[in-house]
């Protein structure tokens, strides 16, 4: 029969003791390893998102394309506006130049009226008031009463004359510093305006540039390339041109602009410009060829539109002008070649080139009187 010793007993309680330290010894290894484990993992970099495909990059980058086609149409609209308002501004400060002078010389003449005036008057007082009776009664001959009166009565005449031309000059002076006050206030008024749309046209550009900056350098690399596209399809457009002008059919007057105008080719967009060494805007191009075969334009797409003679475009010559927009105000101009072809200074970040006109929306053709230099 079996007996529970105590002995037995003792060896029960050594190894439940053994149990528990070898327990205790299996958790301490473990706690350790743990933390290595989830520090580790932390440490680690973490998987690097998929890289975008071609196609991605592709869409993205025409995404931006027509972002900056957006700001670049704005900043187009934004700068013939400015160039409006530059020409009014202008107008107004030469009237009120015009206005200056105009003042100045009636102030000359009231001077010298009025002192005239006064020597008359003095001289009348120097007389002792001597009067048309006096010239009755002292007459030796009764015939020379004609003639003495009719003395009187034109030095009176004159006297008549000389009080009513000072008036008359005195209300010039006053309209004349009336109107010279309003041309001020509405040339300070139009500078302030000229200022805002300045600030707008600035703030379009750097968001402009904000949004280039900012790209991936694969989208970069891709707009690189389409821009490189498009500036060899121009070079051929150029290339082109040039052929064609040997044969086109023109007046000497029509090609010598052309000819004129393409030596312009490459010259950088700049907003406001009229110059080859400061760059062009579309309307100063114009501006800066016209010149020199005596048009003489103002700088803005509109205003020179109006100075024209509107042509169809089944009627349009080398030289004509195309303008785009409506009446009211056209936002972009350019210089037609012929064979649906232009030159134009299209926007920031391009140059002037050849464009084709198919497709962009053409609202006006005009012709000009341009004379050979």
């Amino acid at each position: 029969m079996f007996r529970y010793t105590s002995e037995m007993a003792e060896l029960g309680t050594t190894g439940r003791r053994h149990g528990a330290r070898a327990a205790a010894l299996a958790a301490g290894l473990l706690l350790p390893l743990l933390a290595l484990t989830l520090l580790a993992a932390a440490l680690l970099p973490a998987a690097a998102p998929a890289s975008p495909s071609v196609d991605d990059l592709q869409s993205q980058a025409r995404s931006v394309r027509r972002e900056v086609a957006r700001l670049d149409g704005r900043a187009e609209v934004l700068t013939e506006k400015y160039n409006v308002a530059r020409a009014t501004l202008d107008a107004v400060n030469i009237r009120l130049q015009e206005a200056r002078r105009d003042l100045e010389r009636a102030r000359v003449q009231l001077d010298a009226a009025q002192a005239t005036r006064g020597d008359r008057l003095a001289a009348m007082y120097k007389s002792d008031g001597y009067s048309v009776l006096d010239v009755i009664f002292n007459l030796s001959d009764i015939g020379e009463a004609g003639t003495q009166l009719g003395y009187f009565r034109s030095i009176d005449e004159a006297d008549q004359d000389t009080v009513t031309r000072i008036s008359a000059m005195e209300q010039q002076v006053e309209k004349l510093e009336q109107q010279i006050d309003e041309d001020r206030a509405d040339a300070l008024e139009r500078e302030m305006g000229l200022r805002e749309q300045q600030a707008a046209i600035e703030d379009e550009l750097a968001a402009r540039e904000q949004l280039l900056t900012d790209l991936d350098a694969r989208v970069k690399k891709l707009l690189s390339e389409l821009a490189r596209l498009d500036a060899e399809a121009s070079e051929r457009l150029a290339k082109a041109a040039g052929v064609d002008l040997a044969t086109i059919h023109g007046t000497p007057a029509q090609i010598a602009v052309l000819k004129e105008t393409m030596k312009y080719l490459g010259i950088p967009y700049v907003w406001a410009g009229a110059t080859p060494s400061g760059g062009f805007d579309c309307s100063g191009l114009v501006l800066y060829v016209y010149a020199k075969f005596g048009v003489q334009f103002p700088h803005g797409a509109t205003m020179q539109a109006h100075m024209g003679d509107p042509v169809s475009l089944s009627q349009a010559q080398p030289a004509d002008l195309v303008f785009f927009g409506y009446p009211a105000f056209y936002h972009h101009v350019g210089i037609y070649i012929g064979n649906g072809l232009f030159i134009e200074a299209p926007h920031t970040g391009d140059v002037v080139k050849v464009s084709r006109l198919a497709g962009r929306g053409c609202a006006l053709i005009c012709r000009y009187d341009i004379k050979l230099p």
